[in-house]
């Protein structure tokens, strides 16, 4: 499978990739992935809270992809027991980057550029293995103007240490669920 993010950000500021094998069969770690709650991850929902600072709680839906689409992000592409790709456009180095969120429809995202904004786009993937699935995520960051573009750079050095916390403790909570159900 070509490399799908590329569709989305070819060219990225920042990006992180993790990754973990799981001795379960993909649809199970799929169904663990699309059920998991913020409830399963406090570290995860602290670092949610302190981060929004606002009204809306890190648990506000029942799952944490629900929560993300709650707080902004948009579905790009996905296929069911493989990969989902998720979309954001905001200011996201604003305090309350949420009240500056932006929309766009999928085909147009990757070119979607407006003066002072970022895009982030992240990849939950599933790969069958001999032995079980290996789900990887990625998260990659981009900015259209000079100004954007520092901002972004900026805010994505200070945030991505605490961005592969969260995405290391999903990845562990999601092969401790798959293995409980599957």
């Amino acid at each position: 499978m070509p490399e799908i993010l590329e569709d989305f950000i070819p060219q990225p500021l920042g990006a992180e990739r993790h990754e973990l094998h799981i001795r379960q069969r993909p649809e199970a770690v799929w169904a663990a992935l699309n059920t998991l709650s913020p409830g399963e991850l406090p570290l995860v929902r602290l670092l949610m809270s302190v981060r929004s600072l606002s009204a809306r709680r890190a648990d506000d839906a029942p799952t944490m992809l629900g929560t993300m689409i709650s707080r902004g992000w948009f579905e790009l592409a996905g296929e069911p027991q493989r990969y989902v790709v998720l979309g954001s456009i905001s200011q996201f180095w604003r305090l309350r980057s949420a009240e500056f969120r932006r929309d766009c429809p999928a085909g147009r995202f990757r070119d979607h550029d407006v003066p002072g904004f970022a895009k982030s786009a992240s990849l939950f993937e599933l790969i069958p293995t001999e032995h079980g699935t290996l789900l990887r995520t990625e998260t990659r960051v981009t900015a259209g103007s000079v100004a954007a573009r520092r901002r972004m750079l900026a805010y994505w050095r200070l945030i991505r240490p605490f961005s592969g916390m969260i995405r290391r403790v999903m990845l562990h909570a999601i092969a401790r669920k798959a293995a409980a159900c599957g």
